[in-house]
Protein backbone atom coordinates (compact mmCIF):
# COMPACT_ATOMS: atom_id res chain seq x y z
CA UNK A 1 0.00 0.00 0.00
CA UNK A 2 2.71 2.30 1.03
CA UNK A 3 4.85 1.69 -2.40
CA UNK A 4 1.54 2.25 -4.13
CA UNK A 5 1.26 5.70 -2.93
CA UNK A 6 4.78 6.56 -3.45
CA UNK A 7 4.40 5.83 -7.03
CA UNK A 8 1.17 7.86 -6.91
CA UNK A 9 2.74 10.94 -5.67
CA UNK A 10 5.85 10.25 -8.14
CA UNK A 11 3.64 10.41 -10.86
CA UNK A 12 1.39 13.30 -9.82
CA UNK A 13 3.17 16.64 -11.26
CA UNK A 14 4.49 19.22 -9.08
CA UNK A 15 3.97 23.14 -9.48
CA UNK A 16 6.86 25.27 -9.46
CA UNK A 17 5.05 28.32 -10.41
CA UNK A 18 2.50 30.09 -8.51
CA UNK A 19 -1.35 30.71 -10.14
CA UNK A 20 -1.62 32.07 -13.26
CA UNK A 21 -3.25 35.63 -13.81
CA UNK A 22 -6.40 33.88 -14.48
CA UNK A 23 -6.59 31.73 -11.93
CA UNK A 24 -5.71 33.71 -9.53
CA UNK A 25 -8.56 36.38 -10.12
CA UNK A 26 -10.66 33.60 -10.37
CA UNK A 27 -9.97 32.15 -7.07
CA UNK A 28 -9.92 36.14 -5.84
CA UNK A 29 -13.67 36.05 -7.28
CA UNK A 30 -14.17 32.93 -5.37
CA UNK A 31 -12.88 34.70 -1.97
CA UNK A 32 -15.40 37.96 -2.60
CA UNK A 33 -18.36 35.65 -3.13
CA UNK A 34 -18.01 33.96 0.05
CA UNK A 35 -17.41 36.32 2.30
CA UNK A 36 -21.53 38.15 2.09
CA UNK A 37 -21.91 34.55 2.48
CA UNK A 38 -19.62 34.95 5.64
CA UNK A 39 -21.35 38.55 6.91
CA UNK A 40 -24.56 36.67 6.59
CA UNK A 41 -23.98 33.86 9.14
CA UNK A 42 -22.47 36.49 11.36
CA UNK A 43 -26.18 38.74 10.98
CA UNK A 44 -28.35 35.64 10.91
CA UNK A 45 -26.66 34.50 14.65
CA UNK A 46 -26.17 37.80 15.87
CA UNK A 47 -29.80 38.37 15.41
CA UNK A 48 -30.90 34.56 16.26
CA UNK A 49 -28.95 34.97 19.59
CA UNK A 50 -30.56 38.46 20.43
CA UNK A 51 -34.00 37.56 19.67
CA UNK A 52 -33.46 34.28 21.91
CA UNK A 53 -32.11 36.70 24.73
CA UNK A 54 -34.62 39.69 24.50
CA UNK A 55 -38.22 38.59 23.87
CA UNK A 56 -38.52 42.87 22.40
CA UNK A 57 -35.88 42.39 20.06
CA UNK A 58 -36.13 44.16 16.37
CA UNK A 59 -35.37 42.02 13.96
CA UNK A 60 -36.51 43.96 10.95
CA UNK A 61 -34.88 47.07 12.47
CA UNK A 62 -31.27 45.27 13.37
CA UNK A 63 -31.01 44.09 9.49
CA UNK A 64 -32.31 48.02 8.26
CA UNK A 65 -29.47 49.22 10.61
CA UNK A 66 -26.63 46.90 9.50
CA UNK A 67 -24.55 48.99 7.84
CA UNK A 68 -24.13 51.55 10.42
CA UNK A 69 -24.01 48.84 13.66
CA UNK A 70 -20.98 49.19 14.89
CA UNK A 71 -21.61 46.29 16.94
CA UNK A 72 -22.28 43.92 14.05
CA UNK A 73 -19.28 44.96 11.84
CA UNK A 74 -17.07 44.33 14.66
CA UNK A 75 -17.59 40.84 14.36
CA UNK A 76 -18.66 40.52 10.62
CA UNK A 77 -15.17 42.28 10.23
CA UNK A 78 -13.13 39.90 11.91
CA UNK A 79 -15.18 36.79 10.42
CA UNK A 80 -14.67 37.98 7.09
CA UNK A 81 -11.13 39.37 7.24
CA UNK A 82 -10.21 36.33 9.19
CA UNK A 83 -11.82 33.96 6.76
CA UNK A 84 -9.98 36.14 3.80
CA UNK A 85 -6.95 35.00 5.49
CA UNK A 86 -7.65 31.15 5.41
CA UNK A 87 -8.83 31.00 2.07
CA UNK A 88 -5.41 32.58 0.93
CA UNK A 89 -3.46 30.29 2.48
CA UNK A 90 -5.33 27.37 1.43
CA UNK A 91 -5.05 28.18 -2.25
CA UNK A 92 -1.47 28.49 -2.40
CA UNK A 93 -0.95 25.35 -0.41
CA UNK A 94 -3.39 23.74 -3.18
CA UNK A 95 -1.24 25.24 -5.80
CA UNK A 96 1.72 23.36 -3.63
CA UNK A 97 4.27 25.89 -5.79
CA UNK A 98 5.93 27.18 -2.64
CA UNK A 99 5.51 27.42 0.85
CA UNK A 100 3.07 30.57 2.26
CA UNK A 101 5.81 32.56 3.29
CA UNK A 102 7.68 32.58 0.53
CA UNK A 103 4.54 32.79 -2.00
CA UNK A 104 3.54 36.17 -0.34
CA UNK A 105 7.50 37.57 0.30
CA UNK A 106 6.28 37.61 4.26
CA UNK A 107 10.28 38.03 4.71
CA UNK A 108 12.28 40.33 5.94
CA UNK A 109 12.45 43.09 4.01
CA UNK A 110 15.38 44.85 2.03
CA UNK A 111 17.74 47.56 3.45
CA UNK A 112 16.07 51.16 3.57
CA UNK A 113 12.31 49.63 4.19
CA UNK A 114 12.09 51.57 7.15
CA UNK A 115 12.83 55.32 6.40
CA UNK A 116 10.75 54.97 2.68
CA UNK A 117 7.82 53.80 4.80
CA UNK A 118 8.05 56.69 7.47
CA UNK A 119 8.30 59.08 4.70
CA UNK A 120 6.05 57.85 2.06
CA UNK A 121 3.83 57.34 5.57
CA UNK A 122 3.74 60.87 6.39
CA UNK A 123 3.58 62.84 3.45
CA UNK A 124 0.54 60.78 2.59
CA UNK A 125 -1.12 61.35 6.15
CA UNK A 126 0.06 65.23 5.29
CA UNK A 127 -1.73 65.24 1.47
CA UNK A 128 -4.99 63.72 3.18
CA UNK A 129 -4.73 66.54 6.14
CA UNK A 130 -3.73 69.09 3.29
CA UNK A 131 -6.32 68.37 0.74
CA UNK A 132 -8.92 67.75 2.98
CA UNK A 133 -8.58 71.52 4.58
CA UNK A 134 -8.41 73.00 1.15
CA UNK A 135 -11.69 71.73 0.22
CA UNK A 136 -13.64 72.03 3.70
CA UNK A 137 -14.11 68.33 3.86
CA UNK A 138 -15.31 66.79 7.36
CA UNK A 139 -12.43 65.36 9.43
CA UNK A 140 -13.90 61.61 9.48
CA UNK A 141 -17.44 60.41 7.04
CA UNK A 142 -20.63 60.38 9.36
CA UNK A 143 -20.75 56.72 8.94
CA UNK A 144 -17.44 56.25 10.70
CA UNK A 145 -18.57 58.06 13.77
CA UNK A 146 -22.34 56.10 13.80
CA UNK A 147 -20.39 52.80 13.62
CA UNK A 148 -17.98 53.58 16.06
CA UNK A 149 -20.77 55.17 18.61
CA UNK A 150 -22.72 51.74 18.48
CA UNK A 151 -19.29 49.33 18.38
CA UNK A 152 -18.66 46.85 20.97
CA UNK A 153 -17.27 45.01 22.89
CA UNK A 154 -14.23 47.59 21.80
CA UNK A 155 -11.63 45.69 22.42
CA UNK A 156 -12.51 43.67 19.35
CA UNK A 157 -13.17 46.79 17.26
CA UNK A 158 -10.30 47.48 17.74
CA UNK A 159 -8.15 44.52 16.78
CA UNK A 160 -10.43 44.38 13.68
CA UNK A 161 -9.74 47.82 12.42
CA UNK A 162 -6.25 48.28 13.07
CA UNK A 163 -4.63 44.31 12.77
CA UNK A 164 -6.47 41.85 11.22
CA UNK A 165 -8.49 43.89 7.95
CA UNK A 166 -4.42 45.35 7.50
CA UNK A 167 -3.46 41.98 7.39
CA UNK A 168 -6.00 40.77 5.85
CA UNK A 169 -6.20 42.98 2.73
CA UNK A 170 -2.53 43.34 2.58
CA UNK A 171 -1.81 39.39 2.42
CA UNK A 172 -4.95 39.21 -0.22
CA UNK A 173 -3.91 42.56 -2.51
CA UNK A 174 -0.19 43.07 -2.07
CA UNK A 175 0.20 39.30 -1.80
CA UNK A 176 -1.95 36.93 -3.24
CA UNK A 177 -3.27 39.03 -5.99
CA UNK A 178 0.01 40.85 -6.30
CA UNK A 179 2.49 37.83 -7.39
CA UNK A 180 -0.42 36.26 -10.07
CA UNK A 181 -1.29 39.68 -11.54
CA UNK A 182 3.03 40.50 -11.43
CA UNK A 183 3.56 36.88 -13.70
CA UNK A 184 1.04 38.27 -16.44
CA UNK A 185 2.04 40.91 -19.41
CA UNK A 186 1.36 43.37 -16.65
CA UNK A 187 4.65 43.06 -14.58
CA UNK A 188 5.14 44.17 -11.74
CA UNK A 189 4.03 48.49 -12.29
CA UNK A 190 0.55 47.06 -13.59
CA UNK A 191 -0.02 44.85 -11.03
CA UNK A 192 0.82 47.43 -8.25
CA UNK A 193 -2.12 49.23 -10.35
CA UNK A 194 -4.11 46.70 -10.98
CA UNK A 195 -4.22 45.76 -7.00
CA UNK A 196 -4.72 49.43 -6.03
CA UNK A 197 -7.75 49.62 -8.01
CA UNK A 198 -9.71 46.71 -6.80
CA UNK A 199 -8.58 47.49 -3.68
CA UNK A 200 -9.99 50.82 -3.94
CA UNK A 201 -13.43 49.31 -5.35
CA UNK A 202 -14.26 47.13 -1.95
CA UNK A 203 -14.34 50.44 -0.01
CA UNK A 204 -17.99 51.07 -1.45
CA UNK A 205 -18.64 53.21 1.51
CA UNK A 206 -16.41 55.58 0.73
CA UNK A 207 -17.05 59.00 -1.09
CA UNK A 208 -14.66 60.03 -4.68
CA UNK A 209 -12.90 61.74 -2.42
CA UNK A 210 -11.44 58.75 -0.40
CA UNK A 211 -11.52 56.34 -2.93
CA UNK A 212 -8.79 58.43 -4.76
CA UNK A 213 -6.59 58.59 -1.42
CA UNK A 214 -7.36 54.67 -0.72
CA UNK A 215 -6.12 54.26 -4.68
CA UNK A 216 -3.08 56.56 -4.10
CA UNK A 217 -1.98 54.44 -0.90
CA UNK A 218 -2.12 51.37 -2.54
CA UNK A 219 0.30 52.51 -5.14
CA UNK A 220 2.54 53.38 -2.37
CA UNK A 221 1.74 49.74 -0.52
CA UNK A 222 2.57 48.39 -4.10
CA UNK A 223 5.45 49.75 -4.16
CA UNK A 224 6.90 49.10 -1.19
CA UNK A 225 5.48 45.65 -1.75
CA UNK A 226 7.85 45.32 -4.87
CA UNK A 227 10.77 47.88 -4.06
CA UNK A 228 11.82 45.61 -1.06
CA UNK A 229 10.51 42.34 -1.74
CA UNK A 230 8.53 41.86 0.82
CA UNK A 231 4.77 42.40 2.16
CA UNK A 232 6.07 43.35 5.96
CA UNK A 233 6.68 47.38 4.77
CA UNK A 234 3.37 47.09 3.32
CA UNK A 235 1.36 45.15 6.32
CA UNK A 236 3.33 47.56 9.09
CA UNK A 237 2.07 51.12 7.34
CA UNK A 238 -1.41 49.52 6.80
CA UNK A 239 -1.61 49.21 10.55
CA UNK A 240 0.01 52.52 11.74
CA UNK A 241 -2.38 54.28 9.33
CA UNK A 242 -5.22 52.73 10.44
CA UNK A 243 -4.45 53.01 14.09
CA UNK A 244 -3.93 56.71 13.30
CA UNK A 245 -7.37 57.36 11.77
CA UNK A 246 -9.05 55.39 14.41
CA UNK A 247 -7.35 57.47 17.00
CA UNK A 248 -8.21 60.43 15.83
CA UNK A 249 -11.71 59.08 15.11
CA UNK A 250 -11.71 58.92 19.22
CA UNK A 251 -9.78 61.96 19.56
CA UNK A 252 -12.06 63.96 17.65
CA UNK A 253 -15.41 62.08 18.83
CA UNK A 254 -14.26 62.70 22.76
CA UNK A 255 -13.10 66.30 22.06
Amino acid sequence: MNQQNDSDQKKRPVATTPWSPAQTLALTAAIAITLPLVNMVVALLMSGISAAVDPAFDQKQFYRDLRQDGHYLTYASLAANLATIWLVLRFIDLRGAVRWPTYLAARAPAAGWIPAMIVGGAIYLLLERFVGALFDRPEFPQFLIEIYATAEPMLLFWLALTLVAPVAEEVLFRGFLFVGLRNSWLGSNGAILATSFLWTIIHLQYDLFDKLMIFALGIYLGWLRDRFNSILPAVILHVVINTLALSGLVASIER
